[in-house]
């Protein structure tokens, strides 16, 4: 890259109206944020189709059904979007058709896209976009969907199979010896129990060590890589990505480095070791730091839907989580029979429930104040080296306070009960909060973040800003 270059990073769109008509003040702040950048990248969790020609493509109780009008591809663009990682859990909320269909419209609207597509191939490539400093790349990939959800290769006379580019997690619990005994005894007398003896060359499932146990629950037998126990001194859960995964994103990354100036790495995880706390869990940690070994310039963490800590390393910055930058799901106006399904409404009522029916959407209730809130990021490049950061906290219409109330309704009605859900700059005690919140989080990661009338700021240049694991 022969001079600097300015990224804008947004967070997580949940976007389901259209919003370049809206006369908002605060929005065009928001877009004139986005616009002052060489190339602006957000993530998407939304499909784009005509809701005629869309089936739900899946039927268990999991979540929402993301699906929203084309024209708000259009907007995102409107609003300076040059970008979108696309790989997440919900890409294939309705199906093949509704991955593709996402695709086509966010691509005919003038975005740049990966971390789906028509195969692996696809959907694992790294995807270009030109800017007057340089060329900037972008491999997205997630953590957590189901086998069928997978992009698979073309093979001989097969085509390959549409999806997302995964990034599989392994997952191991280690309890202490007396609940390892217990566990044995149960899962023996269900004649669910599967040793090391069962495992190996010829038989599904993974490779298991001696003091590795696995409980075969009859619900899930066919996820033949869960519910792999160790016995150890303590109780914890450890994971780390799959090996093939890991590597062939890593190929992609490292492509993308000898093609690109600045390369960006998007990972969308809705995986954790336990509850979703306030820190990362290792497999995104070590999925973050080898991305930057092998040239990526950025890291970009998602699926929490709220903001994490930034680290450091060899001088680069790993955003572990952005947050939302739009929070509309409230607002998806055709939603599938198995959605009312999966928030326990009666199916057989069906012609009476409409999309306004709560609870119908996660994260809604009870409020949270990390769903409503987050921060535009200005990441400043200069000769191909991370200069500086920048942050400016966004709000969605709630308070960012325990208590999360209201500040923006939909229409302004006082007596409407739904947030807008759409990005303003964040002021007052509102911008402190986001902010001293990421600071919090990433001061235990090492970095040093300062703020000053309103806005966070990270220098690469000063010795405090050196990340552990430089």
């Amino acid at each position: 890259m022969s001079g600097g270059t300015t990224i804008a990073i947004a967070g997580e769109c949940l976007a389901s109206r259209p919003f370049a008509q809206v006369a908002d003040p605060g929005l065009l702040e928001i877009r004139d944020l986005l616009h002052a950048s060489d190339v602006t990248y957000a993530h998407l969790e939304m499909n784009f189709g005509a809701f005629c020609e869309m089936h739900a493509g899946r039927g268990d109780t999991f979540g929402s059904y993301m699906l929203a009008d084309p024209q708000v591809a259009r907007d995102l663009r409107w609003l300076g979007v040059d970008v979108l990682s696309m790989a997440n859990n919900h890409s294939l909320d309705f199906g093949q058709h509704g991955l593709l269909s996402t695709l086509d419209n966010c691509r005919a609207a003038g975005l740049v896209c990966a971390g789906t597509g028509r195969d692996l191939d696809e959907a694992r490539a790294p995807a270009y976009t030109e800017t007057p400093g340089g060329r900037v790349a972008l491999v997205s990939t997630a953590s957590g969907n189901k086998a069928q959800e997978w992009a698979g290769h073309p093979k001989g006379t097969m085509v390959g199979r549409p999806g997302i580019n995964p990034l599989r997690v392994s997952m191991e619990y280690q309890v202490d010896a007396r609940a390892a005994a217990a566990l044995r005894g149960a899962a023996h007398g269900l004649g669910i129990l599967r040793t090391s003896t069962q495992s190996g060359p010829g038989k599904t499932g993974p490779v298991l060590d001696p003091d590795q146990f696995q409980l075969l629950l009859p619900g899930g037998q066919s996820a033949a890589g869960e519910f792999v126990f160790r016995e150890g001194s303590d109780h914890r859960i450890d994971t780390r990505c799959h090996p093939g995964d890991l590597e062939a994103n890593l190929r992609s990354i490292r492509a993308a480095a000898a093609q690109a100036d600045v390369v960006l790495v998007a990972h969308h995880f809705n995986l954790s070791e336990g509850p979703r706390g306030d820190h990362p869990p290792a497999f995104v940690r070590e999925f973050a730091h080898r991305a930057i070994d092998e040239g990526a310039d950025i890291y970009l963490g998602h699926g929490w839907h709220k903001t994490l800590g930034i680290e450091i390393y060899r001088g680069k910055p790993i955003f572990y989580g952005l947050g939302n930058f739009f929070a509309q799901s409230a607002f998806i106006e055709h939603v599938p029979a198995d959605g009312y399904e999966t928030w326990r409404h009666d199916p057989d009522l069906l012609p009476s429930q409409t999309p306004e029916l709560w609870p119908l959407h996660p994260g809604l209730e009870p409020h949270r104040r990390t769903w409503w809130s987050s921060a535009v990021i200005s990441v400043r490049l200069e000769a191909g080296r991370v200069e500086s950061i920048r942050l400016h906290p966004v709000e969605l219409g709630r308070d960012v306070s325990p208590e999360a109330p209201i500040t923006r309704r939909t229409g302004g009605s006082k007596e409407h009960p739904l947030t807008e859900g759409r990005p303003r700059p964040g002021t007052g005690d509102n911008a402190t909060r986001v902010l001293e919140r990421l600071q919090g989080l990433s001061a235990e990661l090492g970095t040093h973040l300062e703020i000053d009338d309103g806005v966070g700021s990270i220098h690469l240049g000063a010795r405090s800003a050196v990340g552990i694991g430089d």
